[in-house]
């Protein structure tokens, strides 16, 4: 194929914007007929739920630096307390409506496609799926019928998610309340983006994190597999390349043109442009908080991850939000400012 054709790089830059829009462990976006593990407790109606609400300044969450002393051992606390690390699902969860249900909005170049709904209702929801299909959505994108998910849900990424937690992570979503809740159908508008397009672009670009045997516990490698995988914070923090795809040469540098058209700020040790002022104590507390060391709280989507759905950052250990600060600040430092924004100072004062 002839990438400097312009109709390829307009159709490419289609498919490939699915990747800058926020990611979070679910089963796909903008599919009708979704359905996942089975469970016997009656479903909620679709009025029930809520969006995740927002901090306030300079008010810790009730976790403070994690909600647990420790990672739970038994599945189902396990496999929430993954998805609390990921962020809470809250790509699939619309404001004011019940928590992963579905049913949140994504525009792209593409068209328009809606996150599906993650309970385990057996009628809209995932409650048919055996637990190997779903961990085969979440790490490599494909449907129990062979249908190709939107990388909006960035399966390269969670690939890399060790075997133990995805089980975990499945168990958890078995346990939520159902609710019977239609999936919105996606409306595709580039033609053949999804048959030729897509396709091409996640052999030629799209990054593939590799499991590990297990989950590592401790150290470096935990704060690395939580950062990288679980987190997926390179989906946002990363900036693109021409291709759209993670320019992992500048890894959590920042994002001028991060999801929802937000400015995402340099995440690395850069003492000018990033985190290199703050002490590991600092990263740890803001990510168990969103109370920056300035006074200043998390806002959009930050504050979205920390707070959660049914559990979020604020959720997490200290031992681990402890390791992802370490990490984050053994790596490279690179001075990338994001126009006004950065993470030493997210108003440009």
């Amino acid at each position: 194929m002839n990438c400097s054709s312009a109709l390829f790089r307009r159709l490419v830059a289609g498919a490939v914007a699915l990747v800058a829009l926020p990611g979070a462990p679910g089963l796909g976006l903008g599919v009708r007929d979704a359905a996942a593990a089975s469970h016997d407790t009656q479903p909620v109606t679709e009025s029930g739920g809520r969006g995740a609400p927002r901090l306030g300044r300079g008010a810790p969450s009730a976790g403070g630096l994690g909600g647990i002393d420790s990672p739970p051992i038994n599945s189902v606390a396990r496999g929430k307390y993954i998805l609390g690390a990921a962020g809470g699902c809250g790509c699939h969860t619309e404001k004011d409506r019940p928590k992963h249900s579905g049913g949140r909005r994504y525009d792209g170049p593409f068209g328009t496609v809606y996150s599906t709904n993650i309970t385990p209702d057996r009628q809209t929801g995932i409650g048919s799926w055996t637990g190997d299909q779903i961990i085969a959505a979440i790490r490599l994108g494909r449907r129990p019928n062979g249908e190709r998910l939107l990388p909006v849900h960035p399966f390269p990424v969670f690939n890399g998610m060790a075997e133990e937690d995805l089980h975990a992570l499945v168990a958890y979503l078995r346990s939520v309340p159902p609710v019977n809740r239609e999936n919105q159908p996606k409306r595709i508008t580039v033609p053949l983006f999804e048959s030729v397009f897509l396709p091409a672009w996640l052999v030629a670009f799209a990054p593939r994190e590799t499991p590990p045997p297990k989950a590592p516990t401790s150290g470096l490698a935990r704060g690395e597999y939580l950062v990288r995988a679980v987190g997926h914070c390179g989906e946002c923090h990363t900036p693109r390349t021409m291709t759209m795809a993670t320019d992992n040469s500048r890894f959590l540098a920042g994002n001028p043109n991060g999801p929802e058209k937000s400015a995402v700020p340099n995440i690395t040790p850069d003492p000018e442009t990033g985190l290199g002022k703050w002490t590991e104590d600092e990263i740890a507390y803001y990510l168990g908080t969103g109370n920056r060391p300035d006074g200043d709280v998390a806002g959009g989507l930050m504050s979205e991850v920390i707070e959660g759905t049914t559990a979020g950052y604020k959720d997490m250990t200290r031992e681990d939000l402890l390791a992802i600060a370490r990490y984050l600040k053994s790596i490279p430092p690179i001075k990338h400012k994001i126009g006004k924004v950065s993470a030493v100072n997210p108003s440009g004062r």
